[in-house]
């Protein structure tokens, strides 16, 4: 039978296309999944952890539980004699608690024994009779994993729309999830032509292997959805339509492959006039012009072409955009390195995404025709050819696009913890990865080039976070001022403490070594040891649990909320959260120190217009706030 062969319609620009895949809307279906099978799939909602992970504190040694104070003296020549009680093996709840000179034999990944605060281990020990010999002193905390260090109850593990690999994953079996609510975006998948056979079945003359529908399948399921594949149809219009009817009701969105040119045999531009509304036929751009993109009852129906690199290439250039759209996050073969032409590349006219190999910072065309597979397995990414320009000359500087799926980290913070940087990080719509190790480790961050922001909190006698910044000599940042936090004592709503002279005999928990807050109590103790005529030495041996470490604020009122302490030292928003008292003393400056050498770059200038923004002043939590220099950079430090 003779077929009716049509003309492209006016074909549409590539602006115009993607202004036209943009106004498309496809809803996503939430579903609820066990963690076997999320592998790929989008977070539908933010993952709070409800455990503390370790959940007790926990040896991260071989060795013997101990009083550190008991082995202060121990050296080689002269070690202590600890008596030896018992011992405890992983997995089990200890019921002996330590006295002073005595000792606890303990396995890596045991309960800490009531009583102990460090472990030493085996290898600096040795045996007589009932007693064990220490040979080497251990500090408070050492060898210790403290309730809560990985991870705090409470805590958000995972944020809404991140792509679950075996990294997400094994964060949510260590906290105890089972199943999570993902986005299922099911994609159905339809290769067409009569010259097409599967793969592993006898090749005849005149045919060739399907490779569309598993190399689009797998692009698909790169994005985060879900490729359905209804495999091989012949070019028979009633076939065809059944199989796309099937596809519609089951799928959010449909893809074939092959029958969109204007040629003798190629029908989807018919079907999808048929079932609904064909919104373009024909893209100016190479390869791929022949693009049939149409709704079906709100389900976008997309012919891409046949050849497969034109089919590959139309579908990173603007389905892939429509499926990340979609389901909320960002695209990860989007990545730009700047190069060097090393040969010249001729176009035809027309807007081209043209595949090029990428050879130590040099250019080199990978192009063997729209027809060929190989050009994209050869190629390293693409660069784009704009429609006014005939020729590239060799030497000329391009941007190359990337294929690959890398989710870039936009900004690195090492610092201070606070929720003010989740907060700038949520609505800066950036990625940050955050580095909560104290104050004092983002300053030694930013000297040694390694962060491009450090979050600092450190009191001093002049003006705060200077006084720091000058004594270790940073030359290679602006400081930017940030906003203010309330730091005060953390208490049970019943608790008698009211100032800190309360502190005196109150089991204290304190956060770590090297953090600004730890900083800020001890020049508080320091004011308050000089009022009362003794020094900040004696008067912390008055304070049990001072030489507590713990990583984070939340920790702090963990141990406060859960009585292991009568009270901690942090600021206001967690303690308000858990239902605890905070009582105000002082307020200090939470600062950015930024690398100099990334000030004008995108990410940073984002940054700051979000720190400086109406909605950051007006979403921060109670007790932390902006103020009239938020944003202020001071370049002489």
């Amino acid at each position: 039978m003779e077929r009716e062969q049509k003309e492209f319609r006016e074909l549409t620009s590539s602006e115009e296309a993607r202004r036209i895949i943009k106004n498309i809307k496809v809803e996503p279906k939430i579903e609820t999944l066990l963690l076997e099978h999320i592998n790929g799939c989008i977070l539908a909602e933010d993952v709070l952890s409800f455990i503390d992970v370790p959940a007790f504190d926990r040896s991260v040694k071989d060795g013997f539980a101990v009083r550190a104070q008991d082995t202060y003296n121990a050296t080689e020549i002269e070690p202590v004699a600890l008596m030896k009680i018992g011992s405890i093996a992983a997995g089990y709840v200890p019921d002996l608690s330590l006295g002073p000179g005595e000792a606890i034999e303990i396995a890596t990944g045991a309960p800490i024994p009531e009583g102990a605060d460090a472990v030493v281990m085996v290898e600096h020990t040795s045996a007589e009779a009932d007693n064990i010999l220490v040979r080497r002193a251990v500090y408070t905390n050492e060898n210790i994993m403290r309730t809560g260090a990985d991870i705090m109850k409470g805590e958000r593990v995972l944020r809404r729309n991140v792509r679950i690999g075996p990294r997400e994953i094994g964060v949510l079996a260590s906290t105890g999830i089972s199943k999570v609510a993902v986005k299922q975006l099911k994609v159905g998948i339809i290769s067409t032509g009569d010259e097409l056979v599967q793969p592993g079945s006898q090749l005849y003359a005149g045919k060739i292997y399907d490779a569309n529908s598993y190399a689009i399948a797998a692009s698909v399921e790169e994005c985060g959805a879900k490729p359905i594949i209804y495999g091989i149809v012949k070019d028979d219009e009633r076939a065809m339509s059944d199989v796309i009817d099937r596809a519609l009701q089951e799928c959010s969105m449909v893809l074939t492959s092959g029958s969109t040119s204007a040629g003798v045999g190629d029908v989807m531009y018919k079907i999808i006039d048929e079932k609904g509304k064909t919104l373009l036929h024909g893209i100016s751009i190479k390869p791929g012009k022949p693009v049939v993109i149409g709704v079906v009852e709100n389900i976008p129906l997309i012919g891409l072409p046949g050849n497969p690199t034109s089919a590959l290439s139309i579908f990173n250039e603007f389905v892939a955009p429509l499926i990340y759209d979609s389901l909320e996050t960002d695209p990860p073969f989007k990545t730009k390195v700047r190069a060097i032409l090393g040969t010249g590349i001729r176009s035809e006219g027309r807007k081209e995404l043209f595949p090029v190999g990428l050879i130590r910072g040099r250019v080199y065309p990978a192009d063997k025709t729209s027809g060929a597979i190989t050009t994209l397995a050869e190629a390293d990414g693409i660069i784009e050819i704009s429609e006014e320009t005939e020729y590239l000359e060799p030497g000329k500087p391009v941007d190359v696009t990337l294929f690959g799926n890398i989710a870039p980290v936009d900004i690195m913070v090492v610092g201070g913890q606070c929720p003010g940087i989740d907060l700038l990080e949520d609505l800066s719509g950036m990625n940050f990865r955050i580095i909560s190790m104290g104050s004092s480790r983002g300053l030694s961050a930013m000297a040694g080039s390694i962060a491009d922001v450090a979050a600092i909190n450190l009191a001093g006698t002049g003006e705060y976070n200077l006084e720091a910044i000058r004594n270790m000599s940073i030359r290679n940042a602006f400081l930017v001022k940030g906003y203010r936090r309330e730091q005060g004592l953390i208490v049970h709503p019943e608790s008698s403490i009211k100032n800190l002279e309360d502190l005196v005999g109150k089991k204290l928990v304190n956060r770590n070594r090297g953090s600004g807050t730890r900083a800020l109590l001890d020049k508080l103790l320091e004011e308050l040891a000089v009022k009362k005529g003794t020094t900040r030495a004696e008067l912390v041996k008055m304070v049990p649990g001072y030489n507590s470490g713990s990583r984070t604020h939340r920790s702090v009122c963990e141990a406060v909320s859960s009585g292991k302490a009568e009270v901690g030292f942090g600021i206001r928003p967690f303690a308000e959260t858990m239902g605890l008292k905070f009582i105000p003393i002082t307020v200090e400056d939470f600062d950015f120190l930024i690398n100099k050498e990334i000030m004008d770059i995108p990410q940073i200038r984002k940054l700051l217009a979000t720190l400086r923004s109406h909605d950051f002043a007006t979403r921060l939590p109670s007790g932390i706030f902006t103020y009239e220099r938020t944003g202020e950079i001071i370049e002489n430090i």
